[in-house]
């Protein structure tokens, strides 16, 4: 054998033994710095990813001296008691939870209405009714965003700012039984106990109609009580913020209707 042949196994030995003592690459280790590195990659994403579902805090704070509703996106001319958000009772706050708005432009509206004394429980014979007026220009409008809070005020107004909602009519049965009162063909309730009966005596039967946010006037012609005939009430104009009262039996009604200013302070 030759020198060359020795030097060529010599070194293909060597070789060898480097390979056979270099140590095997720890795959856990190198899985583990994978893992670890992928982690932290994902938990950055979502704390630079905002949450949109977290709800936002409104706090209604009521510096009035009556009861006040909220209602949210309320349209003024079609009464929907599902848009109510709340009710606050004077000088107190009232915390709610809302969710973001769903146009994050023009945002939602909230309509405070005033509980205003329209009648006492001496009046009806049985509890006393609260009616809604609502100031000039006080909704409040903001978009709502998520996780955030917000405090809105809702103050105290004079009697010039506040307006009744509807308008009001009152009524004496001093017939011999009980009638009951109808616009056209729909039956009115009254307002202290929702009953569409009003009984004879001395105590009156008060009844709210619906007026437009438009118009603060409403010709009133297809007013009538009913037991067993109909009698039909004069025709007149009703105007918002007065009560319109009358007498009736179960044949005539006996007054034309005596008209009292509302005072939307009267409580």
């Amino acid at each position: 054998m030759t020198p060359r042949i020795y030097v060529v196994i010599l070194f293909l030995c060597l070789i060898t033994i480097t390979l056979i003592s270099c140590p095997a690459p720890d795959n856990d280790k190198t899985n583990e710095q994978t893992d670890k590195q992928t982690n932290e990659q994902n938990n950055n994403e979502n704390s630079q990813t905002p949450n949109n579902n977290l709800p936002a805090t409104v706090n209604f704070v009521n510096y009035t001296s009556f009861k006040v509703d909220i209602y949210k996106n309320l349209n003024p001319d079609y009464y929907d008691p599902t848009t109510l958000v709340c009710t606050i009772n004077a000088g107190t706050t009232q915390k709610i939870i809302l969710y973001a708005s769903t146009d994050q432009v023009i945002g939602d509206t909230f309509y405070p209405r005033y509980k205003v004394l329209l009648a006492n429980s001496i009046e009806t014979g049985t509890s006393s009714i609260y009616v809604d007026a609502q100031r000039n220009l006080s909704n409040i409008s903001f978009v709502v965003e998520s996780g955030k809070s917000y405090t809105k005020t809702i103050p105290q107004p004079t009697a010039d700012e506040l307006k009744f909602v509807n308008g009001y009519i009152a009524i004496q049965n001093i017939g011999i039984t009980q009638v009951q009162i109808l616009k056209a063909d729909e039956l009115l309730y009254k307002l202290d106990d929702k009953s569409v009966y009003l009984k004879p005596g001395q105590n009156l039967g008060y009844y709210e109609i619906t007026l437009s946010s438009f118009a603060d006037s409403l010709i009133i012609n297809q007013l009538k009580a009913f037991s067993s005939s109909y009698v039909n009430f004069p025709e007149f104009v009703m105007e918002r913020g007065k009560l319109y009262s009358f007498t009736i039996n179960n044949t005539d009604v006996i007054t034309p209707p005596i008209i009292t200013n509302l005072n939307p302070l009267k409580n």
